[in-house]
């Protein structure tokens, strides 16, 4: 899958892992992500696992929220086209990419979507 398309990188598979490493500002025109009031950030566009949108949950080795830049930790949210949460994947960020420690369970989503 090729996702999405980036001005700064080509677009390759593991977009996730390129974005959440990526240095760009995410004001920068061409930027993939767009920052929200709420300082998590969001792609918007087909996702992996058939989403329309994905928000990532930026944070320190505390669990703060952090700008992008700044972070060692990622969660990242799928969701459909109704906003229901689809997968949670968490990962650490890392200067080469980003690294996957878990992927949520459809069952584990659900829950979690119901929670929200």
């Amino acid at each position: 899958m090729k996702f999405p398309v980036c001005e700064y990188a080509d677009s390759e598979d593991g977009f996730y892992s390129q974005c959440a490493s990526c240095p760009i500002d995410s004001s920068s025109p061409g930027c993939a992500l767009s920052e929200l009031e709420d300082g998590n950030y969001e792609f918007e566009g087909t996702t992996p696992h058939g989403g329309v949108r994905a928000l990532f949950h930026f944070r320190d080795n505390e669990g703060n929220q952090v700008v992008k830049r700044d972070a060692i930790h990622v969660e990242i949210h799928e969701l459909d086209e109704m906003g229901h949460l689809i997968t949670i994947l968490y990962g650490m960020v890392d200067p080469e990419g980003i690294i996957y420690l878990k992927r949520s369970s459809s069952d584990e989503a659900h829950r979690q979507d119901n929670l929200q």
